[in-house]
């Protein structure tokens, strides 16, 4: 675990355990991935719920839009690493 991060921190997108600072967020690995992925492939989602719905490690995988929508309101950005 790097220094900077205390013993067990959570995923500021979902809640899961954090392995770091990915992107300028502490984050876990699905969501670092999930980001990623997005970022580089440029893709976009859509949400069928008005952008409401709730994102946590159980439903992190159910809307994508939303999820997106988080990583970005939590600071993360495609411009580093």
């Amino acid at each position: 675990m790097p220094s900077y991060m205390e013993d067990g921190q959570a995923c500021v997108v979902c809640g899961d355990v954090a392995t770091g600072l990915h992107y300028r967020a502490i984050t876990c690995e699905g969501c670092k991935g999930f980001f990623r992925r997005t970022s580089q492939r440029r893709l976009t989602y859509t949400c069928k719920s008005g952008e409401k719905c709730e994102i946590n490690k159980q439903t992190r995988n159910v809307c994508q839009r939303c999820r997106y929508l988080k990583c970005t309101a939590a600071g993360m950005s495609a411009d580093c690493k």
